[in-house]
């Protein structure tokens, strides 16, 4: 029941940014694909590739019909790929590389600024997670969490309202 309300309130804000219908069938092919992949990560600790290639489909696609600017796509998705899989290299096996390759797809959805706060919302939500379940005795140091749903939380938050978070970072901090 949870999952079904949740998938109407995503489905109820993608309404409200897009104005084609083809659009929001590529809006809520990238909303069901990061809750699949949240759910299959959190559940067995992998991330499938059928749900990657089905997400860069609909990634291309959207930005195809959006008019958006394919270096910003690409762009995305190289910074993306590159920070995550240095990551990857220096936590010897603490991050999989099915989260890469997830940052990977979602390039094309995020852009250059969008996946840097995608990025940074994933590791805050990510990091505030682990402390939860360390403090409250759940997991340790040595536990393994799949991150994977982090980064669903992060790409959809950021892919909504990553310039306002932008902005608001800005105007406080810089």
């Amino acid at each position: 029941m949870k999952t079904v309300l949740l998938t109407g309130l995503l489905f109820f804000i993608a309404g409200l940014y897009v104005s084609t219908d083809f659009r929001f069938i590529l809006m809520a092919v990238f909303l069901l694909c990061l809750l699949l992949e949240a759910y299959i990560d959190l559940r067995y600790m992998i991330i499938p590739d059928e749900i990657l290639a089905i997400l860069s489909l609909a990634g291309v696609l959207f930005v195809w019909t959006s008019g958006s600017r394919w270096q910003e796509a690409m762009l995305g998705s190289f910074t993306g790929t590159a920070l995550l899989g240095v990551v990857y290299l220096l936590s010897r096996g603490g991050l999989g590389l099915g989260d890469v390759k997830l940052v990977a797809a979602l390039g094309p959805w995020l852009g250059l600024s969008g996946m840097l706060v995608h990025l940074a919302l994933a590791f805050l939500f990510g990091g505030l997670a682990a402390l939860v379940l360390c403090m409250g005795g759940k997991a340790t140091m040595q536990s393994k969490i799949p991150f994977g749903p982090f980064l669903s939380l992060g790409a959809v938050l950021s892919f909504f309202y990553s310039t306002r978070i932008l902005d608001w970072y800005c105007s406080r901090f810089l």
